[in-house]
């Protein structure tokens, strides 16, 4: 091999090593920018979190720069209408336990992989109409992303908690979240000293009461047919749903799309309070109906007064029973089975 080939061939080497370590060099300043960048703008938003006490209030415009891409955090945007222009009243059931989840997460040491939002309709209608948004409240959880941009005309991967599954209270937001941010939530109520007030009264007083009955009112007490109502009460609270209402934790009832309140929850996996206490009624008074049927009437002595109260106590049973039916019926239009309506 010549001389010259050998220059070139080193020239060439040399040439090739200059733009590798210039490339190498001008990646790493890239990504050092980025960096730079993405810790800027989670600090911005981390300090709008803390004057907030965990919450970010978003608006159109700060929405999309905190869900703009890439992004090194996750974060859960509570879609809500609180104005009292809207009279959301899961809105304001939900607010508060939200709120709760946040405050908790703000006392972590390590704040960096989670955001808490929250936008109010009044001033996100844009961003309420491009997630097709028909109804609040609604908790949709943004994952970290990499990626530049999201496709056009498409909003950004997320997933939506589902409050009639998980009802609404923080504890259950709670863990959903905790399970798919992968960050460790508490929710540590304050001590409700005005509750445990009442509660410790309520409980002197019922005392204070049985007491002095026991003393003085011993046959109220042992009368048979006030257990039997107490009884009664107490399983038409229960086989209502009541138990499911304190579990879940429902709205009592939630405006429908015309804006007047509904009290019927579609589905049977779903209710509403409202909607617990009009089956209570419904069975209290079919029950009602049997008894006076079977211990009332017969106590009647005028034929023509007892024929009277087994046709109204008859035509009672028949029109409530066919009000529940229908009721099913409201609740999924699949129920097959009807009586008078």
């Amino acid at each position: 091999m010549s001389s010259s080939s050998r220059w070139f061939r080193t020239l060439g080497l040399a040439l090739l090593a200059i733009f590798y370590v210039a490339s190498s060099f001008s990646t790493t300043t890239v990504n050092a920018q980025s960096t730079a960048l993405l810790g800027r703008k989670l600090a911005k938003f981390q300090e709008k979190a803390t004057k907030g006490k965990g919450v970010i209030e978003l608006d159109s415009s700060s929405f999309e720069e905190v869900l703009s891409m890439p992004r090194n955090y996750s974060i859960v945007v509570l879609f809500t209408a609180i104005s009292p222009e809207f009279q959301c009243v899961p809105c304001k059931n939900f607010d508060p336990e939200y709120k709760l989840v946040a405050s908790g997460w703000s006392k972590m040491k390590d704040k960096s992989q989670l955001l808490f939002g929250s936008l109010d309709f009044k001033v996100g209608q844009a961003v309420f109409q491009k997630f097709g948004m028909t109804n609040a409240p609604s908790a949709l959880y943004f994952p970290a992303s990499s990626a530049e941009s999201a496709p056009a005309g498409t909003p950004p991967p997320h997933q939506r908690y589902d409050f009639g599954k998980s009802g609404f209270q923080a504890e259950s937001f709670a863990g959903w979240l905790s399970a798919r941010s992968g960050v460790p939530l508490a929710v540590k109520r304050p001590f409700d000293f005005v509750g445990f007030a009442l509660k410790l009264l309520g409980v002197l007083g019922f005392g204070a009461i049985g007491h002095f009955m026991y003393n003085r009112a011993g046959k109220i007490l042992r009368n048979k047919y006030i257990w039997a109502a107490m009884s009664l009460f107490t399983i038409f609270v229960m086989i209502s749903g009541h138990m499911w209402n304190q579990i879940r934790n429902p709205p009592y009832t939630m405006p429908g799309r015309d804006g007047r309140p509904g009290f019927i929850a579609q589905g049977f996996q779903n209710q509403f309070g409202m909607e617990t206490q009009i089956i209570a009624m419904i069975y209290a008074v079919l029950c009602c109906s049997v008894i006076s049927l079977i211990s009332s009437v017969p106590r009647i002595e005028d034929p023509s007064k007892q024929r009277f109260a087994v046709w109204v106590w008859i035509a009672i049973f028949g029109i409530m029973f066919s009000m529940l039916m229908q009721f099913f019926r409201l609740k999924n239009p699949g129920y097959p089975f009807r009586l008078l309506f």
